[in-house]
C-alpha cells in the first residue's frame, strides 16, 4: 500500500535579484520561500535511507541555487523553474506546490510581502 506523504520546506530566506525594474534586479531584495513535495515514502520507510525519499537539503539547495543564480522579472517564471526543477530532479515526486514571496516589495504601501504559489502535478501514467 502507498504511502503517500507530503514533505515541506518552510519559511527559507534569501537575497536574490529579481523584478520588473533594472533598479530592482540591481539592487535585489529579500525572498521567501515554501516547498511543498508529495511523494510515496513507503520504500523509505522500509529502509530508513536517505536515497529512497525526497532530500530536503537537495531540495532547498536546487531552488536556493535558480533564486540566486538567475535575474527573472517575474515571481511567475522563479515558482515554474523551481517547480519544473524539483520534479525533474526527484522521480517519486507526485506534486510539487512552491510558494515564493518577495519580502522588499517597491510598492507605495503597507505591504509585508506579495506571493506566487504554482503547483506541479506528474502525470498518471496509464498501464
Amino acid at each position: 500500500m502507498p504511502n503517500v506523504s507530503t514533505i515541506r520546506i518552510i519559511g527559507a530566506e534569501i537575497y536574490a535579484r529579481h523584478g520588473v525594474g533594472a533598479e530592482e534586479r540591481a539592487i535585489g531584495g529579500r525572498y521567501s520561500f515554501d516547498i511543498e513535495i508529495d511523494a510515496d515514502i513507503t520504500k523509505a520507510a522500509m529502509t530508513d535511507h536517505v536515497e529512497d525519499t525526497i532530500n530536503y537539503q537537495d531540495a532547498y539547495e536546487l531552488a536556493r541555487d535558480i533564486l540566486t543564480g538567475t535575474n527573472r522579472r517575474l515571481l511567475e517564471a522563479l515558482v515554474a523553474e523551481i517547480s519544473r526543477a524539483l520534479m525533474d530532479r526527484f522521480p517519486i515526486a507526485l506534486a510539487v506546490t512552491v510558494r515564493l514571496r518577495k519580502l522588499s516589495v517597491p510598492i507605495d504601501g503597507v505591504i509585508r510581502a506579495v506571493e506566487v504559489e504554482t503547483r506541479l502535478q506528474r502525470e498518471a501514467v496509464e498501464a
